[in-house]
This record gives C-alpha cells, sequence and structure tokens, in this order.
C-alpha cells in the first residue's frame, strides 16, 4: 500500500497501515481510529498522545513506549495522555510503563503483554472496562504473581497464560461488574477451582482454553447469571459441576476437544434439565 499523500487527507476518520513505520499523521487532525498492520514490536510515537481526536490505537504485531515518552513521564508531573480511549497491543515491562498508563485516565479498553518478572496492579484505570493481558516471558509456574489489584469498572477480562492462585480467583471474582471472563492456557494452583457463594455475581459468559485443572467444585449460586459455558482442550478435568445446569440463566455449554468425561457430564446435565422441564439448556460438542 502507497501511503505518500495521506497527510493531505485531512478529514480522515479511520486509517489502517500495514507498514512498520507511520507515515506522517500530524495533520490528520480528525483521526479517531488507528490500525498499524506491524509483524514487528515497533515503538509508539508520541504525535499520537497529541492528537486530539485519536482514541483508538491498535498494533498488530506490538508496540511499547518510547524511552523519551518514558523519561517525561517519570519527570514532568503535568504528563497527561487525555485522548487515548483504546490500545492494542501494548508491552508492559515495568514500573514506568504502569506510571504511563496512570497518565491515562480515560482508557476503557486495554490489551497487554506483561513480563512475568513483575507484580502488576491495574486498579488505578478506574474507567477501564475490558482488560485482556498475556505473560510474553517465563514459564506459568512463575508467573503467579500477575493477577492483583484489579480495577471494578471491568467488564471483560482475559488472560493467557497465567498461574491462577485461589487469591487471584476470589480478586477476579469480586468485580462487581465482570461479565465476561476468558482464562486461556492457563494453570489453576492446585489444579482444583473452589468457587465460593460470592463470585461472579454478574458473569455471563466463561471459557476456559487449556486450563490445566482437574477439579471445579461449584454450584448454581456461584455464577447466577451465567448464560454461556465453554471449554476448550481441558484435557484434565474430570466433570462439569452437575448444579450448572441449575442456573436460570445458562443457555448454552459449548465443549471442544476435551476429556470424554467432559462430553459425558455435559449431556448428563442435559438430560437431568430435560427431565425437569428444562428444554432451553443447548449443548454442543465439537470433537
Amino acid at each position: 500500500m502507497d501511503v505518500i499523500g495521506i497527510e493531505l487527507l485531512v478529514h480522515l476518520r479511520y486509517l489502517a497501515v500495514p507498514c512498520k513505520q507511520l507515515p506522517l499523521i500530524e495533520s490528520l487532525h480528525k483521526l479517531e481510529y488507528l490500525f498499524v498492520g506491524n509483524t514487528e514490536e515497533v515503538e509508539i510515537p508520541e504525535i499520537l498522545f497529541n492528537m486530539v481526536s485519536l482514541r483508538h490505537v491498535y498494533f498488530s504485531g506490538g508496540a511499547y513506549f518510547s524511552a523519551s515518552c518514558r523519561q517525561q513521564a517519570t519527570e514532568d508531573e503535568s504528563f497527561q495522555i487525555n485522548n487515548i480511549q483504546s490500545i492494542s497491543l501494548l508491552t508492559i515491562s515495568d514500573k514506568i510503563d504502569e506510571k504511563i498508563l496512570r497518565c491515562s485516565p480515560n482508557l476503557h479498553k486495554l490489551k497487554g503483554r506483561v513480563g512475568s518478572s513483575l507484580n502488576h496492579s491495574f486498579d488505578f484505570l478506574n474507567q477501564l472496562e475490558s482488560l485482556k493481558l498475556s505473560v510474553y516471558d517465563g514459564e506459568k509456574e512463575d508467573s503467579r504473581s500477575h493477577l492483583f489489584s484489579l480495577p471494578l469498572t471491568l467488564k471483560k477480562l482475559s488472560l493467557d497464560n497465567v498461574h491462577v492462585s485461589p487469591e487471584q480467583i476470589e480478586i477476579i471474582g469480586r468485580l462487581p461488574n465482570l461479565e465476561v471472563l476468558k482464562l486461556e492456557d492457563a494453570v489453576l494452583e492446585g489444579e482444583q477451582w473452589d468457587a465460593s457463594e460470592a463470585e461472579f455475581p454478574q458473569l455471563i459468559f466463561l471459557k476456559l482454553d487449556n486450563v490445566l485443572i482437574a477439579e471445579w467444585n461449584a454450584s448454581s449460586d456461584n455464577f447466577p447469571r451465567l448464560e454461556r459455558l465453554v471449554l476448550q482442550h481441558c484435557h484434565h478435568l474430570k466433570m462439569i459441576p452437575s448444579s450448572l445446569g441449575d442456573i436460570p440463566t445458562l443457555q448454552m455449554i459449548e465443549v471442544y476437544r476435551c476429556a470424554q468425561d467432559i462430553e459425558e457430564s455435559a449431556m448428563q446435565i442435559q438430560e437431568e434439565q430435560e427431565e425437569n422441564g428444562n428444554e432451553e439448556l443447548k449443548v454442543i460438542i465439537y470433537d
């Protein structure tokens, strides 16, 4: 794609460029969405933070804050990034990167990669509604310290390549507005999940994908609003808690390439619900 002359499109609101280096976009005062189709991680140009209309920034191959931006955030107490509402895919490597995020009060959506050697907290992002995090180095066994304080405003949470302790599950379960939870390539400590009555009051969608879990103890009270349950590549899980079928809002259970015991327990839940007059629950098995 030829990006020469883009700076002349002063009324442009959406721009997608499949290139490593951004073209000159300072003159695009009405630009709201920027998609960069980079294949390697790139430095985020500081000019983006000064474009008053720009709201959403996406780097397909990842991006990181520049050295000058990191220095400014450290030395300038008035440093702020007020325009950006969503950013992906951001590398968050240390406390300076977190400090820059602290200077982004209007951030609603964040997709990032975090190192396994630091403790990260995101509760300061009090406008954040969607958070997706993955650990980009270290083994799952070394990444157990990545779920800490989370913003109470979260509605969607996705965690990839993490080790999750019971305490961290409780932190997630206490989020009052959480509607969507996805755990992918994760290890549950002790390979066991014991839910409590106070957990997940608003959760609608739950997905466990390649999660190392053998035993799951839960009741319908733990997920009172759950509508859809997706289990994918959960080869160690022995069974789905049968009482989940009693959740009045549950509409669908999807099982993708899991152990036969999981498939059988899903079908058994459906049969029990049909015997109780519930014809609405659908169970889908994918081999």
